[in-house]
Formats: structure tokens, sequence, C-alpha cells
């Protein structure tokens, strides 16, 4: 840990030193001979500490130097985070002077004559926070000085950091030291020899061994490859110990050794390689093992999947890994994925008191009984747990020794309880706060590295659990703070001081209370910050103008598009083209200026899934202005879901909602204006729709399907190809559905196809809708639903309404809330139907009970 510690203090020396050099903060004179001193002893540390982590182990002497080594490093972090952020602060106030009206200006001239207060106090903080800075260096390099000295009566070896290469496995094994997993190895094995299992079973070339290090992966990959009916089954078996990293040409050249004994080609081609792979391997009926795999580079793997495609049917290659994703890519299915949990108590304590009670006299091994089942016990079930602490207590005799073992806080380094309810740990918190810490080296993919990290931790069942120390109400000089989240804060109540904070690289808050929330007035200065998540109770909230100078945001939940003089306008999005996920964009209707929308650059948004466009606002503005801002957004390339509210535009251009390639579920809320419903049977990937609340909506006819007119068609057009739920709702003036009108059903059939997946419909309070479309007849609909649409549901009665024959063939349909038919059947219950005048039916709809109160 000391080694990657001050590795991580020489990175950011060598880091601020640079950026020293390009702004106005410099240390006083002597300081920058303190630094280099101060590198160079680092330096110098860094060559012993290989030697002193291995020897504090038995040394208490070394053990305290490296803890008062530790001790300074965390002092240095501090100190450099001083002067990082200070660095930081003294960016943002030069570019807010540079962004300051010509007002500012002149004052920032006169006090460079006439020294006001201000000024003055300025310029002293300035020099204060050098001499301060100064100060902690300078007594740092001394602490370290004391150090340095100390490791010389150790005496120290200096090492290098080679990489530690993980220990290579072969195929042989001890059968009858094996116990436990009978069942899983038998499975194994008929996978293998293709006996049972399923038909992907049976045909799964590839089969992988999943789970945590010291499962006993490669011990049960070792027993199946040394079985009997393996060996005769096929004609060659290889076992390559693959490790990482993964070396094609050692890989490749261990498996052509396994076939030929004396190849001693030394080709460094691997086309050579896979050619002589090919060739030794045609038509043969193979077992290759792959054990210890690691790597998720699947263009490494590739060659291999290619060259042995040459083997026999019914050849398999078996895989161990860690990783789920690895054996993913190297082409197993879940059904020929075996995750390996852990093992029983008994089968445990069987593996345990194998090793540990060889040797022993039978009346010791009944003696010891008692306390090793309760060692093995606490192995939780990793088998390699427990043949290591089986191999450390089989030369201890005495009962004290093996109660001593009990008793140690040895377990305590592992514990294993942590990783069996690792679930009590949220990722993405726990990535966060890896982040904040400073744990990840990458400043371009934090959250993805540090989800690797978290996923790669989780197969080693390794977790350290650490407490956040709670803060008041001010923000304790907490200029080194990465991570900051604040639950059911007062609106009204909010530190200023939270501005201080530019290393902040997280910030959560949830309001308790409803009303206005503008804390968010100097957010501008969190330069580093990366994860905006606000949880307001629809608080009233305004971002400042600046928002967009934060470009190293990756997540936020909401933006707000200002309606003040001040505030953040749309533009302020131009240069976030880090966001990933979801986003909500709100108070459009506050746009004036359509260069906003156009300056907004959504296209570059390339890691948005989810966008949720708001048309709110407190202006006044012509309804033309919504179709305008709407146009020039232009959608993220990526969209997936896409929710528009409050939209006052009378249409919607064709032109934008064809941008939508890869969108698969669309919702249109609440518009106040929209007389037609674009084209949106042209969206080729388009699977859930819903409509709700166009209060102007009257008719709904080819324009919605995507056809311009009754008399244009294409021919083999596909309309709403991949749709599978479509939901229209609360729309009060809906009268007509006429879906293609006149033209013939035979020509139909031939030329078009409409919704061929749709499987749910639902309509819901359309109370003035007359009839349904034709075409409903040709589609596989699975559920029907329709309700509060008093006039549907007389026409739609089994039997005996107008619309039933085109809607018999359905075998799920819902009116009110009654089934007419469930499953093809017709319900023995009676059917309801409301025959009220309108006023008399929102009376009765308030006294029901049911799903869509």
């Amino acid at each position: 840990m000391a080694d990657a510690f001050v590795s991580v203090i020489l990175e950011q020396f060598a880091s601020i030193i640079a950026r020293e050099a390009e702004q106005e903060i410099r240390l006083v004179v002597g300081v920058d001979e303190e630094v280099g001193k101060l590198e160079g002893n680092l330096r110098t540390v860094k060559a012993v500490l290989n030697d002193a982590e291995k020897r504090q182990a038995t040394d208490e002497a070394v053990k305290l130097w490296l803890k008062g080594l530790e001790d300074i490093c965390y002092e240095m972090d501090d100190v450099l985070d001083e002067w990082n952020t200070a660095m930081i602060k003294l960016k943002i106030e030069k570019d807010e002077e540079e962004n300051t009206e010509n007002a500012h200006v002149v004052k920032k001239k006169v006090c460079s004559f006439i020294p006001s207060p201000s000024c003055c106090f300025h310029q002293v903080d300035k020099l204060f926070l050098r001499h301060d800075i100064a100060h902690k260096i300078k007594e740092l390099s001394g602490k370290l000085d004391g150090i340095v000295r100390e490791r010389e009566r150790y005496g120290f070896e200096l090492t290098s950091h080679e990489v530690v290469k993980r220990p290579e496995t072969t195929s042989l094994v001890d059968v009858s030291k094996i116990c436990g997993r009978d069942k899983v190895r038998n499975n194994l094995l008929s996978i293998l020899l293709g006996k049972k299992g399923s038909e992907e079973e049976r045909n799964s070339d590839v089969i992988s061994l999943v789970g945590m290090g010291g499962i006993g992966k490669t011990t049960l990959a070792q027993l199946a490859y040394n079985d009997h009916n393996v060996e005769t089954h096929f004609e060659k078996r290889m076992w390559v110990c693959v490790s990482e990293p993964f070396d094609q040409h050692r890989v490749a050249k261990a498996i052509i050794k396994t076939i030929e004994k004396d190849y001693n080609d030394n080709s460094t081609e691997l086309q050579v390689l896979m050619e002589k792979i090919c060739e030794l391997i045609k038509k043969k009926k193979l077992l290759l093992v792959l054990d210890d795999v690691w790597t998720e580079d699947s263009t490494l793997w590739e060659p291999f999947r290619l060259a042995l495609k040459n083997s026999a049917q019914g050849s398999r290659i078996l895989v161990t890994t860690r990783k789920i994703r690895v054996a993913e890519i190297m082409g197993s299915t879940s059904a020929s994925m075996i995750n390996l949990e852990v093992l029983s108590e008994e089968d445990c304590w069987l593996v345990f008191s194998k090793i540990a009670f060889s040797g022993k006299a039978p009346e010791k091994c009944d003696e010891l009984e008692v306390l090793g089942r309760q060692i093995a016990k606490k192995c939780k079930g990793l088998p390699l747990a427990a043949k290591t602490i089986g191999s450390l207590m089989r030369f201890k005799r005495s009962r004290e020794l093996w109660q001593n073992v009990l008793d140690s806080n040895l377990w305590e380094l592992e514990d294993v309880e942590k990783v069996v309810e690792k679930d009590l740990f949220a990722p993405d918190e726990l990535v966060e706060m890896w982040m904040a810490q400073g744990y990840i080296d990458s400043k371009e993919n934090m959250e993805i590295i540090a989800r690797e990290y978290f996923e790669n931790l989780a197969i080693r069942s390794f977790f350290q659990d650490f407490e956040k120390d709670k803060d008041d109400d001010t923000f304790e000089n907490c200029i080194q703070l990465r991570y900051l989240n604040l639950l059911h804060y007062n609106a009204e109540g909010l530190p200023k001081t939270i501005y201080n904070l530019c290393n902040l690289q997280i910030l959560k808050i949830s309001a308790r209370t409803y009303g206005c929330f503008k804390f968010l007035h100097g957010i501008v200065k969190l330069v580093n910050l990366r994860h905006l998540i606000l949880e307001l109770n629809e608080c009233k909230l305004e971002y400042p103008s600046g928002f967009g100078r934060l470009t190293s945001l990756r997540r936020l939940s909401h933006f707000y598009v200002s309606g003040t003089k001040d505030g953040c306008k749309l533009g302020e999005l131009k240069d976030l083209n880090q966001l990933q996920g979801s986003l909500d964009i709100r108070g459009l209707g506050n746009v004036v200026d359509v260069c906003e929308a156009e300056n907004a650059q959504l296209k570059k948004k390339i890691h948005l899934h989810t966008l949720k466009l708001e048309f709110t606002g407190v202006n006044d503005r012509r309804i033309e202005n919504d179709v305008s801002v709407l146009n020039a957004l232009e959608s993220p390339p990526n969209l997936k879901y896409l929710s528009i509210v409050r939209y006052r535009g009378t249409t919607m251009s064709p032109n934008w909602t064809m941008s939508l390639t890869k969108l698969k579920t669309l919702r249109l809320d609440c518009f106040k204006n929209l007389e037609h419903l674009p084209p949106l049977g042209k969206l080729p990937v388009l699977e859930s729709l819903i409509v709700t609340r166009l209060n102007s909506l009257r008719k709904v006819g080819v324009e919605f399907l995507g056809i311009e007119s009754e008399n244009k068609k294409e021919d083999n057009m596909q309309i709403f190809p991949n749709l599978k739920y479509l939901e229209f709702g609360d729309l009060e003036k809906w009268e007509e559905w006429i879906g293609i009108g006149g033209m013939r059903e035979e020509e139909e059939n031939s030329t078009i196809t409409i919704m061929p997946h749709l499987q749910h419909l639902t309509i819901l309070d359309c109370r003035k809708l007359k009839s349904l479309p034709d075409f409903l007849r040709t589609i596989p609909l699975k559920e029907l639903e329709i309700n509060h649409s008093s006039i549907l549901h007389e026409r739609c009665q089994r039997g005996t309404g107008e619309e039933w024959p085109k809607i018999s063939h359905i075998p799920n349909i819902k009116i009110g809330w009654q089934y007419v038919q469930r499953d093809g059947q017709e319900v023995k219950s009676e059917f309801y139907l409301w025959e009220f005048e309108e006023e008399e039916f929102d009376i009765e709809e308030d006294n029901k009970e049911g799903p869509f109160q």
C-alpha cells in the first residue's frame, strides 16, 4: 500500500509543478529547493519499500518506520491538495474577471493605482497562502529527511518493481485427495461428453467454470481432464495455463507443444503459429483446457477461435475464469457456464480435515475435531482457504495452538461475512467514493475504470469498508472533499461555503421541503464536478450563467433553462459533451432565441441514451417558438428513450422525428395545441409509444403511420416495424382513428405491413373516440384494454358491437374493469357498460375501484 501511495504523491508533484509554472502562484524563495529535495527523498524511499513491506511482518521497528512514512504521505497529500486548490481558485478568479462587464474592468484598473481595502486583502490572502504552503513544505521536508536517515540503519535492499507472475498450473492432480463437488463434476463431464442436458448444452463448443479465487475451478478442470471417459472420448487433450497477461505467442506455442512434443520452431509470427495449429488439429476431436483466463480483449482470443474451428465436431474448449464477462467473450452461453458456489459446511470440513489431520494419531484427531470443525467453518466454504489453513494446522499438535488460531485476528483480515453479503454496498456510491478519494488514475474514464475495479474486487471477494466523517453545516476548510451527499436538506438553509469545495467531484442533494431553491448561484466554481444529482421535491431552481464551464460533468439529473436575464441559458449545454445516461431539460418554454437551441449541440452528447424535454416556463411565448426550438435541438445520436412534455406547438417537424433511428421508447405528454401526430410509423426500432393529454387532437390518420396521403403509398412499406406497446390516454377531443382509409384489404396486405409485432394496445379516457382502424384485424395483438371511453365500450361489445369484428381475434380484451374475453374465451361474468350522461359518468368514475382510477 505504501508503495502505491508514494507513487501517487510523486505523480501529484509532477502534475502540480507543471501547472504552477503556468500560473501566478509562486513559492517563496528557497522552497523550490525543498520541493526538489522532497521528490528525491520520496524516490529513495520508494526504492526500498518492497523490502520494508516484506520485513514488517516480523520486525516491529520496520512496521513503525512504515507507519511514520504513511503519516507523512497523508500530510503531504493534504498540502498538495491545498496547493492545487489555490491554483484552481486563481484560475476561477481570472475567468470571472475576464467575463465581467466594462464597469468591473474599470474598477480593476483603478484598484491597481489606488489600493482599495478589498484589493489589498486579496493580495494579502495570496501572500499568506504562499508563505503558509511554503512553511508546510519545509516542515514536511524535515520530517521526511528523518525517515530517510532512519532507513539506513535497517539495511533495506534496493529493489526494482517487477511484474509478479501468477503461479502456473498443470493438468496433474491427486484424485484421492479431492473431496466434494461430486454433483458439479458429474454435470461437467456430461456436458463435455455430450451425454445429457439441453440441446444447447450438448452442442456447446466452449464450457466455462466461473467463480471467485480459491473456489476450486482449476481442481474441477483437472478432475475432468484426467477422467478415464474423457481420455477415451477425445483424440487429443491439451492443457494451457493462460494467466495474465494473455500472451498470444506463448499460448499458441503451448497448444502446439502439447500435440507435437518435439516442436521447437522459434517463429515469432502469429500467422505461422495459427497455421500450425490448424494443421495439427484438423478433423481431430479435441479437448482444450484454458486455465486461469483474465483478458476481456476479444481481439486476443479471435485468432484462436477461428483456428480451433478446424477441429472435428464434438470438440470442446474448457475455460476457467473469475469473470463472467471473460466466459461470454470466449463464447460460453448461459447453458454452458457453470458458476461455482462455495462448498457445503460438511465438504469444507472434509477438505480441511484430510490435510490438517494427515499423520496424526486417531485419538489426537478425535481430541481436535471440535476445534477443527469451528476453524473449517470460518473458511466459509472456500476450498483454497480450507487447504491453506489445513496445511497450517497439520504441524500444530497441541490443543492450545489450535485454540490460538481459532481465536486469532487472522479471520478479521479477510472478513468472509462481507464477501457473502456484499450487496450491502451500493456499487455506484462505492465507485463515486473511490473517485473522490483519488484512487483512480485516469481523468477521462474514471467511472468506467472504477467500475472495473469494483467488479474485480467483487470477483476476488475483497472489500474494505470505510466511514465518512459527518459534517455539520459548514464546509472545516474541507478543500480536499471530493464526495458530498446532503440528505433531506432544508431548501433555504444550504451553506454558501459549499462553493469553496473546488475539488468536489460528486454532489448529491435531496430537499426536505417544497419551495424556492436557489443555492446554486456559485456552483460554477466547482470546476471538477463530475456528478450533480438533485432530488428537489419540485423545488423551483435556476442555474447561474456560466454553468457551461463545468465541462467535467458526466451525470446531471436536471438542467434548468432560466427565464431571467442573468440565469443559465440553453446554450450552456454546448461543451457538456461528457454527459452520460439520462438528462432532464426543463424550462424550454423560456427559450427566446432559437440560436440557443442550436448552441446546445445535443447531437454531440453521444453518451446520452435517455432525454426528457419539458417545455415549461414562466414567460409568455409564441406557439411557433416551441416548434422552432424543438427543430433546432437535434437529438443525441444514441438516444433510446425520449419524453416530450408540455409542448405548445401546433405541429412537429417530420425531419426531427426521423433522426431518432435508435429510439425504443417515446412519450408525448400534455400537448395543448398539436392537431396532428408526426409520422412516427417510420421510426425503425420504436418498441413503446405513449400519447397522453393532447388537448387539440381530433383525428389520427395516415400522417401518423408515415404515409403522406391516402393516394401515395410505397410498395412493401413497413409501418411501426418493431412496436410492441401502444397507449393513447386522456385525449378529450379525439374522435377518429381511420388508419389507411379506403384502401382495399387485398391491396393492403400485398403492399403494406402495419405494426406486425404489436402485443398490447391501451385506450384510456378517450370518450369521443367512435371507432378503431381496420388494420387492427391483421395485427397479432395479445391484449386490448379500453377504459373510460364510453362510445367504444358499447361498440366493442362481444358479438353485437359494430367494432367487434376488428378485435374478435385478440385473446385478452378488457373493457372498463371487466374482461370481455380472456385467452380467447368469453368470460362468464356480467359485462358492465356506462350509458349515462357525461356529468354522471364523472361522478360514477370517482366511486369506482380499479387499476386506472
